[in-house]
């Protein structure tokens, strides 16, 4: 007999089913082996959690916090020339860029003079220890001079550090600018003849060899993750490690951001995309479902259990899940049989509709 042609009379007759007896979860929908077979059902076997499995998630590549170094300029200017590029691997003091600026030759006489003025206040302050010793000056006097002296010096120390990666041009009226640190050039943020204002950034040097990944992960599989825990990395055969998880959750999307730190095995790319593999620990009393099996009615996630007359709809908690299979708990057993195939309608006998 062909099932096929006798599927509209099933499904009718199981809406029926539905009418008279309850469509409220957890009562057992009765269904025939040819009502089963018409309507698509199959299952699976619920088991115990002998290992974990894997949560999987697509990550960006990311650099850890403070790696990225921006090279600024200090003064208003234009720039003459870029003298790096992306991807060019430098040294701290290479060359990254001449820069035409008005400002920089009243900078380099306003470091000048500040030198020259922290030098006098230091000779003033040592005189004025000499002359309090000899009772020709209060210690209110002493202690002014020494304070003038201290900001003499702060006013010098703050213009040097901002020149601290500027070195003269071949011509007045031009600086180059230099890198703040060793590493790789990632960006050039300028072009030959643009303006540029002062604190604008010309260039970013990612520094050391370390790359981070970050992965949104659900709430519900995210309770699992630890910090130092190992991370398995699609099509790479050494593993990452969890750097930190984001103690709060979005609102919008019920997830969290874990940072990955990524081996050494390999050159990663800024902004490139991996698929991470997060080891889960369901704990005790947990078992293991096929991802599929489980269904949400009513903002309840529930599994379809096989009885003797037909399947039970139970809910569960789902622990954490991944595209292949979820932990759970609830009012089901190891060795159970779950419908994994034909459950839009099982779902809908159940709702009612």
């Amino acid at each position: 007999m062909n099932a096929r042609k006798y599927l509209p009379g099933l499904i009718f007759a199981a809406a029926q089913f539905v009418a008279i007896s309850s469509s409220l979860a957890e009562e057992t929908i009765e269904l025939s082996p040819a009502s089963q077979m018409a309507l698509g059902v199959e299952t699976a076997t619920v088991s115990k959690v002998d290992a974990s499995v894997g949560v999987e998630a697509p990550a960006m590549i990311i650099a850890p916090f403070g790696a990225i170094q921006s090279a600024t300029t200090p003064y208003d200017g234009m720039i003459v020339d870029i003298l790096a590029a992306p991807g060019r691997k430098i040294e701290a003091g290479d060359e990254l860029a001449i820069i035409q600026s008005n400002a920089y030759a009243d900078g380099i006489a306003d470091l000048e003079a500040r030198e020259l003025k922290k030098t006098h206040k230091a000779h003033l302050a040592k005189r004025a220890d000499e002359l309090l010793k000899i009772g020709l000056r209060s210690d209110q006097e002493a202690e002014e001079a020494h304070h003038e002296a201290a900001e003499a010096q702060i006013s010098f120390e703050a213009l040097r550090t901002q020149l601290q990666y500027v070195e003269p041009g071949n011509r007045p009226g031009v600086f180059v600018l230099t890198s703040p640190a060793a590493g790789q050039v990632t960006h050039i943020y300028a072009n030959a003849s643009d303006g540029l204002r002062s604190g604008a950034t010309v260039a970013s040097i990612l520094t050391g060899d370390v790359f981070w990944a970050r992965a949104q992960i659900s709430e519900r599989n995210a309770s699992t993750l630890r910090t130092g825990q190992t991370v398995e990395i699609s099509s790479v055969p050494a593993a990452g490690r969890i750097v930190s998880v984001d103690p709060e959750i979005d609102p919008e999307t019920r997830s969290l951001d874990v940072i990955v730190e990524l081996p050494s095995v390999q050159q990663w790319r800024l902004g490139s995309m991996v698929t991470l593999s997060f080891s889960a620990t369901p704990g005790a009393g947990a078992l293991l479902v096929p991802a599929r099996a489980i269904v949400r009615m009513d903002d309840v996630e529930y599994i379809f259990i096989r009885t003797e007359n037909g399947f039970r709809p139970t809910p569960v908690e789902v622990i954490s899940r991944s595209r292949q299979n979820a932990f759970i708990r609830g009012d089901v057993a190891s060795g159970d049989q779950v419908v994994v195939s034909g459950l839009a309608a099982l779902k809908n006998i159940a709702s009612g509709v």
